[in-house]
């Protein structure tokens, strides 16, 4: 499946203005849990102990250092992609081929793994910063639309985030914040 062609988002279908029975609209959820998941996602890399960053989490599974890596590498493909989206276009990212993806989380591992995992941790920091401008840039009728490549975008990031820190969690039994 390409990236983001998961349905992502619950509820609201029949409010026009995606609000939900708390009062928050899809965009306003969205947006707070796209933010959420990444600080969650840096909280448990930086609670890494410095002589197991680089032990894989489990079987067939990178490091710590090297989620770091992958996500920082995804990071940026994702504000490229939003990027666009803010310019008209169509996300590149939204059509990129299943068959690649293995082939380019090696090489982004490969690539950006060797920096230390605190290095790591502050590119990822900033670069979400950087992301979220763009992202407060997103007008809410994208984010509260089915199917709008802003809405999967941002969806399928906090999704990405999500499995990366449970992933941690599982390994390191950090403390979790939500089921």
């Amino acid at each position: 499946m390409p990236f983001g062609r998961r349905v992502v988002g619950r509820g609201s279908a029949g409010d026009p203005e995606g609000r939900s029975d708390n009062g928050w609209s899809d965009a306003q959820r969205l947006r707070y849990w796209w933010q959420a998941e990444r600080e969650l996602l840096l909280t448990a890399l930086s609670a890494v102990p410095e002589d197991l960053v680089h032990d894989p989490l489990s079987d067939d599974a990178w490091s710590p250092n090297g989620v770091a890596a992958h996500r920082l590498f995804w990071e940026a493909e994702e504000r490229a992609a939003i990027e666009e989206h803010l310019g008209g276009a169509f996300p590149s990212l939204l059509d990129f081929p299943t068959r690649r993806i293995d082939s380019t989380n090696e090489a982004a591992v490969a690539s950006l793994g060797d920096r230390r995992l605190p290095a790591l941790v502050r590119a990822l920091r900033d670069l979400r910063e950087r992301t979220a401008t763009l992202v407060e840039r997103v007008p809410d009728v994208d984010l509260n639309t089915p199917g709008n490549p802003a809405r999967i975008l941002l969806g399928v990031a906090l999704e990405h985030d999500r499995e990366h820190r449970r992933e941690l969690q599982v390994r390191f039994g950090a403390a979790r914040s939500d089921a």
